[in-house]
């Protein structure tokens, strides 16, 4: 109806033009007057065709260089518009809706220089082009997003305008075309100092991260990247006719769970949680080059539980939840542990990545710390938002057991992770 209302409104505009040269020169007479009536006479049948030439049924479809990128990347993006009837358009602009989440860039390591600010790395992407194509029945333009950040990104609809050559007619269409982008958390290699731990019988190491045991073999599976070499079964290969390699004790009996608080908490810097997400991804990546066994849990709105497996399409789907992940949820993330601790057998090693500490997570953690072969906490916080109460908290952590690393701006700008487990 809307759209009715304004072709009448513009039609009528034309014919009134139509009108009052025709009436001036029936009126004024001479040569001069019907000269300017036919010289503007193409003019007025040019808006008249505008006005009724049909935008409505272009065919627009929008291509990315890649639909899965990293935090930071830039991706190159090409849309083509193909029309019928290659009616003579003197211009159109034509503009990309550009969602929220793509309002922002992704900064790698300087995003983190310092963390209480949010607002530096907000942009307003806007991509407006102005195109001249006349009897072209393809339009083409690119554009590239630059640095986009993390997060599933939805561009669905183009913006066309066009009109005559004296703006009398302007024209407007949207087409509703949908493209996905999965960006995922921009990965840092993870450098894990053990701490050494003293029994009565001395001081040794309670056990190795990453470290497999060659002297017991408990089996065969596929051979996945970052086996040595050495692992290698041969004769079962053979047989087989693909790449397998051993299975060792320890494999099996060292497994560790990674759990990461992804819920809401007012006041929480926005770069603390990316900053979580992020060292999470990494810490994650880390133990998939080195075929350790890792649990996946995450806490927040929409809870997800990712059980021990090594094959890539798992990983590939542990990382594709990182990428989508919100800060969201009503429940406290330490009531929430405490429900979950079913899915927490006990003599894990267990790993938790959080932007909040509070009495009810110490807590938490201490109760854990009982049951768990260890626990190991990361707390991604600004430097100057680490209050008294957090240095009290940490301490305490320790004192029972916890190891604690406090993530902030001088851990978060390096090229390498360097934690304690």
């Amino acid at each position: 109806m809307r759209q009715t209302i304004a072709f009448i409104a513009k039609f009528f505009v034309v014919a009134l033009l139509f009108a009052v040269l025709f009436s001036y020169a029936m009126f004024q007479g001479g040569f001069v007057s019907w000269f300017l009536f036919y010289a503007f006479l193409p003019f007025l049948l040019y808006m008249l065709g505008v006005l009724i030439y049909p935008t409505h049924n272009w065919k627009v479809e929008r291509r990315l260089s890649k639909r899965v990128a990293m935090g930071g990347e830039t991706v190159d993006v090409e849309v083509t518009m193909r029309r019928k009837v290659p009616f003579p358009i003197y211009y159109s602009v034509i503009e990309e809706y550009v969602p929220d989440s793509l309002k922002k860039v992704d900064e790698h390591l300087e995003k983190y220089r310092d963390m209480a600010k949010t607002d530096d790395f907000h942009e307003a992407r806007k991509v407006k082009r102005v195109v001249f194509p006349w009897f072209s029945k393809t339009i083409t333009y690119k554009y590239q997003l630059e640095k986009v950040p993390r997060g599933e990104h939805t561009l669905k609809a183009i913006r066309l305008k066009t009109g005559d050559f004296f703006g009398f007619v302007k024209k407007e269409q949207v087409y509703h075309t949908e493209n996905k982008l999965l960006v995922f958390p921009y990965l840092r290699p993870v450098k894990m100092k053990e701490r050494v731990y003293s029994f009565e019988q001395g001081a040794s190491p309670s056990f190795k991260l990453n470290e497999k045991n060659t002297n017991i073999v408990t089996g065969v599976r596929e051979y996945m990247p970052g086996d040595r070499f050495a692992w290698v079964d041969w004769k079962t290969t053979a047989k087989k006719n693909e790449m397998m390699t051993k299975e060792f004790e320890q494999e099996k009996s060292v497994d560790m769970m990674l759990i990461l608080n992804a819920v809401y908490h007012p006041g929480v810097s926005t770069l603390s949680f990316e900053g979580a997400v992020e060292f999470t991804a990494s810490i994650m990546n880390e133990f998939h080059k080195k075929s350790s066994p890792l649990a996946f849990m995450i806490l927040g709105d929409e809870q997800q539980y990712f059980p021990f497996r090594q094959d890539h399409a798992h990983q590939q789907q542990m990382q594709g939840q990182l990428a989508k992940v919100r800060p969201v949820g009503r429940i406290p993330f330490a009531e929430q542990l405490e429900r979950k601790k079913s899915l927490i057998p006990s003599g894990l090693m267990v790993m938790l990545v959080s932007h909040q500490l509070d009495k009810d997570i110490q807590v938490s953690l201490i109760k854990l710390a009982k049951k768990s072969k260890r626990v190991v906490f990361f707390y991604v916080r600004p430097y100057n938002q680490v209050t008294l109460l957090d240095h009290q908290a940490v301490k305490e952590l320790k004192a029972h057991g916890v190891i604690v690393n406090v993530l902030s701006e001088e851990q978060m700008t390096q090229q390498e992770f360097e934690v304690s487990t």
